[in-house]
């Protein structure tokens, strides 16, 4: 059985401004919007980026690496993420290990992140990290 982790305070979060806490040698990104705390992985679904330097907008954090966006309520994907030439254009390099780069980077799926019960008593917000 996993114990909630003691998290943060209430106080430290500014609505719909996200922040990042290490748990359990695991970042975890913490959202409070209106009356509602989510807790989901720190890591893009894609290529591992760190979401807490992304963008987050209408509940939905977005990958400062390659655009992909994720539900904070689900973790669930909005849109996948894009590859921005040149990049997208490895592919097509006579160099064979630059080629090899493009396939591996093109074949990257964008899978969902996950998400951590949130629980709020008083003034102290816990998580309980899983997995």
């Amino acid at each position: 059985m996993t114990t909630p982790l003691l998290a943060c305070q209430l106080e430290d979060l500014e609505n719909d401004q996200p922040r990042c806490f290490r748990l359990q040698d695991m970042d975890v990104l913490i959202v409070r919007h209106a009356d509602q705390v989510y807790a989901v992985q720190n890591r893009c679904g894609h290529m591992s980026a760190a979401l807490h330097r992304g963008e987050y907008t209408d509940n939905l954090i977005v990958c400062p690496l390659h655009g992909a966006g994720f539900r904070i309520e689900t973790g669930e994907v909005e849109w996948t993420a894009i590859i921005p030439p040149p990049i997208s254009e490895y592919i097509h390099s006579e160099n064979a290990r630059i080629r090899k780069f493009g396939e591996l980077i093109e074949g990257a799926e964008t899978r969902p992140i996950q998400t951590f019960p949130v629980e709020v008593k008083g003034n102290d917000v816990y998580v309980t990290v899983t997995g």
